[in-house]
């Protein structure tokens, strides 16, 4: 059983290229990610690809890429807690000269519509700082 994703938004100058640049560099996350204490893929981010988040938030999660899309959108799925999966997915869209970026998640499970909404306002917390984080840093790029 899922339920919708929940996002937010910004928009940011940088070009769609140079945002999909930084933030598909999952092991530098903790860079301009106010939330993350680490992050690592085991290989190139790819459908597929593992890896593992310790958030200040959330705490420590193996995660796998679920959706891919080169250049547009990618999605890690972690579990959360037995019989509950969290989706986090990442957005890119041109908008006119800058990109307009999207961080969304998504409980999935058995569990998830019980869970889900204990978690939704925790972790859409978190989104606002990140996203900033990351418009700062795509802005400051070369």
């Amino acid at each position: 059983m899922t339920m919708a994703f929940r996002e937010a938004s910004l928009e940011t100058a940088a070009s769609p290229a140079t945002v999909w640049r930084v933030w598909s560099d999952v092991n530098h996350w903790p860079e301009w990610n106010p939330d993350m204490n680490e992050s690592r893929l085991d290989g190139p981010l790819k459908l597929g690809a593992t890896g593992m988040i310790n958030t200040k938030s959330g705490g420590k999660h193996d995660v796998v890429v679920t959706q891919y899309e080169e250049g547009r959108s990618f999605e890690l799925e972690s579990t959360a807690l037995p019989g509950t999966k969290m989706a986090i997915r990442a957005t890119i869209a041109p908008n006119g000269n800058g990109s307009r970026i999207t961080q969304g998640f998504e409980p999935r499970g058995f569990l998830a519509p019980l869970v889900g909404p204990l978690m939704s306002g925790q972790i859409l917390k978190t989104f606002n700082a990140v996203l900033n984080g990351l418009k700062r840093k795509v802005e400051a790029a070369p």
